[in-house]
């Protein structure tokens, strides 16, 4: 059945309808803040909006992966400064160990002191026994003991007195290439004999004859604690040898650091390198290539070798550690300067997201204040239309009270 309205009361619920539907719409915008939800509001601004923010929340992604890559970073400049710490402490040992030179003399310890003039034989070394030096793994130097009656030989090495011997010592060229008592220099210090290695290697003082006779021109023990015999006396440097000991232990606390310089299983002082991408197709990135770092690998650094009895071993490896030193220096700045693009990239990223999403929303954002005005507008016209209803509603029940 149709239901056949006025004219009046036609036009005032025709905009009763209308206005709901404009009040529906603009309390959909002010909670949902957008003008443009669905397709169906607008089309072309939804789909641009949407593709401007699906950028933005793949550029949120990657931004998330390059706070992790600088982490990484940083983690990788804190072991270089830990490995650099070690290398300086490191040197200052070796720097100790190069003033502690001065221990490397093999003295005697006689208590009857002997004089420039005794005899060889006649203090108790049998004549045509030899007694030999060697410095470092050189070779032997023979001086042969003549007898009491018998001449010296400086040309063959051979010696009557203990000045005979001192002076065939410091004048023979192999143990003195450079010179009479340049590297090994021999004298006789308060009544004992002394043989210095003024280059810092090891001495080593033989003979073929006893153990007993060879004591009878040195005494039982060197000033570093070693007894002299027939198998040879190897001073060592105690204050070096503990120093040495020292160096080889920092050079484990290095290859332990940069063990530990990891971040999110990623080492790249261990050989494993670190790709950041920057954009959301892959075609902008950065790769950070990686070391792998040892002490006594890739740094160069070696253990130490003789107790660095020698200072030729000391000076290896105060160059050694220079090396390491400037290639950790290096390095440093390559890594710095990845981590600069990267922090770059990361901020020009976060700017960029942020552009993305501000275009988004000016495609599909609703003016609030503009929408709260429309929304009291709307519901004074609603007021309205339902007044005018009900006075239509009245001139129609007009004729009913005619009956």
């Amino acid at each position: 059945m149709t239901i056949s309205l006025s004219a009046g009361m036609r036009g005032a619920l025709s905009t009763l309808q209308s206005n709901q539907q404009l009040v529906q719409q603009a309390q959909l915008r002010l909670a949902t803040g957008k003008r443009v939800s669905s397709a169906l509001d607008n089309p072309s601004s939804y789909f641009r909006a949407q593709n401007l923010t699906s950028r933005a929340n793949d550029l949120q992604n990657l931004m998330d992966d390059m706070t992790q890559a600088s982490s990484v970073m940083q983690a990788t400049s804190k072991g270089l400064d830990s490995v650099k710490s070690l290398i300086d402490a490191a040197k200052g040992l070796v720097g100790k160990a190069s003033q502690s030179g001065q221990n490397n003399t093999l003295t005697g310890t006689l208590t009857t002191a002997l004089k420039s003039t005794d005899k060889l034989e006649t203090i108790g070394l049998t004549a045509t026994n030899k007694v030999s030096i060697t410095v470092g793994t050189g070779t032997a130097v023979d001086f042969t003991v003549v007898a009491a009656t018998g001449t010296a030989d400086p040309t063959a090495n051979k010696a009557v007195t203990v000045q005979d011997l001192i002076d065939q010592i410091n004048a023979d060229t192999t143990l003195n290439p450079n010179g009479s008592g340049t590297a090994v220099k021999a004298a006789l210090v308060g009544g004992n004999l002394q043989l210095t290695s003024t280059s810092g290697q090891a001495v080593k003082l033989t003979s073929d004859d006893t153990t007993a006779n060879l004591k009878k021109l040195l005494g039982t023990k060197t000033n570093e604690g070693n007894a002299v015999d027939v198998a040879g006396t190897s001073f060592v440097d105690t204050t070096r040898k503990s120093i040495s000991s020292q160096f080889d232990d920092i050079l484990k606390q290095i290859d332990q650091t940069i063990q530990d310089s990891s971040y999110g299983g990623i080492n790249l002082l261990q050989g494993q390198d670190l790709k950041v991408t920057f954009n959301e197709t892959g075609t902008s990135s950065i790769t950070v290539s990686s070391v792998n770092y040892t002490a006594n690998g890739e740094l160069g650094i070696a253990k130490s070798t003789n107790s660095f009895i020698s200072n030729d071993d000391v000076d290896v490896a105060s160059a050694n550690l220079k090396r390491a030193s400037d290639k950790i220096a290096a390095q440093s700045a390559v890594f710095a300067a990845n981590q600069t693009v990267i922090q770059n990239r990361s901020t020009f990223t976060k700017n960029l997201v942020e552009t993305l999403n501000a275009g988004s929303d000016s495609l599909t954002a609703a003016d609030q204040n503009q929408e709260s005005a429309n929304l009291l507008a709307l519901n004074t016209q609603q007021q309205l239309a339902q007044s005018t209803l009900s006075l239509a509603s009245q001139a129609n029940a007009a004729i009913t009270r005619l009956f």
